[in-house]
């Protein structure tokens, strides 16, 4: 009978949580007023260029020290 009554309990716990979490922003749903405008801010960086772009990478001439050895795991399971 205990465990029934606590399990009542839980969910209506659960569902009263649910509803107030649900409902805590009553303006989330409405929309905007049709006086406000939104203005988008510009991004700061876009006529940047990447500083990096012209840079040569140090590793492509490079070859893989590893890639003639055997994986001594293959033959394991």
């Amino acid at each position: 009978m205990k465990l029934q009554y606590l399990t009542h309990l839980a969910i209506a716990s659960t569902l009263s949580m649910g509803l107030a979490v649900g409902c805590s922003n009553p303006c989330a749903a409405k929309p905007p007023a049709s006086g406000t405008t939104t203005t988008e801010t510009a991004n700061p960086c876009a006529s940047k260029t990447n500083p990096c772009a012209s840079k040569a990478n140090p590793c492509a001439s490079k070859t893989n020290p590893c890639a003639s050895k055997a994986n001594p795991c293959a033959s394991k399971k």
